[in-house]
């Protein structure tokens, strides 16, 4: 029985979020996003002046990458009850439903290009901070985070579902 809930989903009439919860965290997860652009912004500069030694790794580059990481953990958080919830809107869950569904456009920009672009950059982001704090070398740990970040904030920026591509023309700003 559990088994087949699992692959199959159920047949049961999808559950929402109440309104009023879905426009508040769809907010939040779409305001938060400026939030932590500016946070990676400043880790990464930070980060690429403590890899040139002229700041050190110990201080605000540090701190700075750290709170980016904590800013990104939020997100994440939020943003798997909207992606669950997104799911369940168009698929109950089922996966016949999820392979009729991955050809339309927003529907695949938004289960897999979204969710796996940002899980890989969440996962960037903590190796970047994990690798620079273990590292003894100040100049080193700040190379390490500013790659890393980096490349994250590359990822992230691909990622959004930003109003001005085609696909989510009827998306708004927040």
């Amino acid at each position: 029985m559990h088994t087949h809930l699992l692959l199959h989903g159920s047949d049961a009439p999808t559950r929402h979020l109440p309104e009023g919860l879905a426009k508040a965290l769809i907010g939040f997860h779409s305001g938060w996003r400026y939030f932590i652009l500016v946070l990676l912004l400043l880790a990464i500069v930070y980060a690429y002046q403590a890899s040139k030694g002229k700041r050190p790794f110990a201080g605000a580059a540090k701190k700075m990458g750290m709170f980016t990481m904590i800013a990104a953990d939020l997100q994440f958080l939020v943003g798997i009850v909207l992606y669950f919830f997104f799911l369940s809107r168009y698929t109950n869950l089922q996966m016949g439903k999820l392979k009729d569904q991955i050809g339309a456009p927003e529907f695949r920009t938004m289960a897999l290009d979204h969710a796996l672009g940002m899980l890989i950059a969440l996962i960037l982001i903590h190796i970047g901070y994990s690798k620079a704090k273990k590292e003894t070398d100040p100049l080193k740990a700040g190379k390490k985070q500013f790659t890393f970040y980096l490349i994250a904030l590359i990822l992230i920026l691909l990622s959004i579902p930003w109003p001005f591509l085609s696909v989510h023309a009827s998306r708004g700003w927040f």
